[in-house]
């Protein structure tokens, strides 16, 4: 009798603890990261900005049904992402569905044209069946709406020529990142201001619609004509004043591929506006080499125009020096070879870069166009950290120009031997104390007074292609009307999107956003996977083993338990 009152009390006192658990769990909620890359422990920027949802967001992810296990991975990491933000802010919410679940062929085909319209990239999937191969369209993104306002997030880092797993495996890296930048363009107000420059002869708002599209989620995005000049209502004459405020209150300004050429004036105003602290971009055209003149002739002369736009010289002094010979890379995209467009040929005049430098820039994306660009080099200047964000492939070469541009080069097998150069830079972000070009020179005079000889903290990242942010317009697609832009990296010949304008928005984020969301994407996360070739060496010890050693330890515990069920019966009928 007194034994089962103890062991009453014993179930009883369990059953209390139990009860008292999970009152307290309802009250204190503690989670602890012991992995040594603290994966699962969201940054600092992106927890305030769970934080601040003060109303219902909804992410509805289009990652359902039966899917390769590559993508049931991302499925599995995007919703444990996602809980996570649950766990801060309950406003979040969740929902996973299948596009392809409809049976009616055309309501499918509608929801995907939608799920298009809206942002999200599709991609083709086999399927194996008892009865065959069944090919299937998934779109492996998601929607995100708040306030009526919807936000595409694409999960899957696409990469030119990387096998899928290593694309799996940059995709949940890069999750946090793409979450979190959801957040902020529905949650944050747009208080960053961006300007295209005009005035010369650069990319028209049709050629960089695309981009700006996708900027206008974020910031405030403008343009601005460094020509034009406002009146002063005083004395009726334009005002230079008034002319440098305005500059200097964009956050960032975009130069896109000037042909023309800049006044002293001009110059003065852009190195003003850089030695207080700007940040800017500078999509230079060295030389003057269009694809739309081989459509006059077979062969074009390809010449520099660098010097007639004056922007060399300041450049140099800010620590970096645009070429004007030609990059042609065995590594390159390919162009129409006959008047269907259908055939597609390399053109090493257009060559891809893949990322190779560990930077939140170019970190994770995907191989990126260039046309006709040209390389850089760096200058010594102290004071001025210098970081080659884009490199050519080891089977590159430099043309010289003036020179010939003959659309023979498409159809001829290149001589290999020729192309035998390596890493050379086409891209240089350029961080710190620049020098002003006009130090110890006599200068205009205005009421907000001289700028500083040198900068403390400016950026400028100086990409030597001018149609680096040019969207194409459509002329093949036939379910898109004619002409209509389309988006930045996307070629419309090769249906194949290139990572531009990841590359654009990943620029903007590092020098607008500083140390924020954007040091998400350096973040390094170690996937440590399962050695398939071991696996396959030992997959008959694996199979059985993993068949087996649950029922060996069930059967062992069971056996435990018998064993001290007995002795303790024992102990209790043993006479004292």
């Amino acid at each position: 009798m007194k034994r089962s009152v103890k062991d009453m009390l014993e179930l009883l006192g369990i059953a209390g603890g139990l009860f008292l658990l999970a009152w307290l769990s309802q009250s204190w909620f503690v989670r602890f990261d012991l992995t040594e890359d603290q994966r699962f422990t969201l940054s600092d920027a992106t927890t305030a900005l769970v934080e601040d949802i003060d109303e219902p967001l909804l992410f509805v992810i289009y990652l359902d049904g039966d899917l390769p296990s590559g993508f049931e991975r991302l499925k599995a990491e995007t919703k444990r992402m996602l809980e996570e933000f649950q766990v801060l802010n309950s406003n979040v919410q969740i929902r996973f569905e299948n596009p392809s679940d409809n049976p009616d062929p055309q309501t499918r085909r509608d929801t995907y044209t939608q799920l298009r319209n809206q942002g999200l990239a599709a991609i083709q999937i086999e399927i194996e069946q008892v009865d065959g191969v069944r090919k299937q369209q998934i779109f492996p993104g998601a929607m995100a709406s708040h306030k009526g306002r919807i936000w595409p997030v694409q999960l899957l880092i696409e990469q030119f020529a990387t096998a899928p797993e290593t694309q799996i495996n940059a995709s949940i890296q890069n999750l946090e990142y793409v979450l979190a930048s959801a957040l902020r363009g529905l949650t944050q107000p747009l208080t960053k201001h961006i300007a295209f420059i005009d005035g010369h002869n650069g990319l028209s708002e049709m050629e960089t619609a695309s981009l700006e599209s996708v900027l206008e989620r974020s910031y405030q995005v403008s343009h601005f004509n460094l020509r034009e000049y406002p009146v002063d209502s005083l004395t009726g004459g334009i005002s230079l004043d008034l002319q440098m405020r305005q500059l200097n209150a964009y956050d960032l300004i975009i130069l896109a591929k000037p042909r023309s050429t800049f006044s002293d004036l001009d110059l003065w105003l852009l190195d003003q506006y850089l030695m207080r602290n700007g940040r800017a971009i500078f999509l230079v055209e060295a030389v003057h080499a269009e694809l739309d003149s081989l459509s006059f002739a077979p062969e074009f002369l390809a010449y520099p125009i660098l010097d007639a736009t004056g922007l060399d010289a300041p450049l140099f002094t800010y620590g970096v020096r645009v070429n004007t010979a030609l990059l042609q890379d065995l590594v390159c995209a390919g162009i129409p070879s006959d008047v269907s467009r259908k055939t597609l040929r390399p053109w090493a005049y257009f060559p891809l870069f893949l990322p190779q430098v560990e930077h939140p820039i170019a970190k994770n994306l995907n191989a990126i166009r260039m046309e006709f660009p040209t390389t850089l080099d760096t200058i010594a200047v102290p004071g001025v950290k210098k970081t080659a964000l884009l490199l050519s492939s080891p089977y590159a070469k430099r043309q010289p120009t003036p020179g010939k541009v003959s659309l023979a080069t498409l159809f001829n097998e290149p001589d290999r031997s020729r192309f035998q150069e390596s890493a050379l830079p086409t891209a240089m972000l350029l961080e710190g104390a620049l020098p002003s070009f006009y130090a110890n020179r006599i200068t205009p005079i205005t009421s907000l007074g001289a700028a500083p000889d040198v900068a403390r903290d400016a950026k400028l990242l100086v990409v030597a292609d001018g149609d680096f942010i040019k969207n194409q317009r459509n002329l093949v697609i036939p379910d898109i009307p004619r002409g209509l832009p389309l988006p930045l990296g996307f070629d419309q010949f090769s249906r194949q999107q290139f990572g531009n304008q990841d590359f654009m928005l990943n620029a903007v984020d590092y020098m607008l956003e500083g140390g924020g969301l954007i040091d998400v994407r350096g973040r390094d996360i170690v996937m440590r996977l399962l050695d398939q070739q071991r696996i396959q060496a030992n997959r008959d010890l694996l199979t059985w083993g993993n068949a087996l050693l649950p029922v060996l330890i069930v059967l062992l515990l069971t056996r435990l338990y018998q064993w001290r069920h007995r002795r303790r019966s024992h102990q209790h009928h043993t006479p004292s």
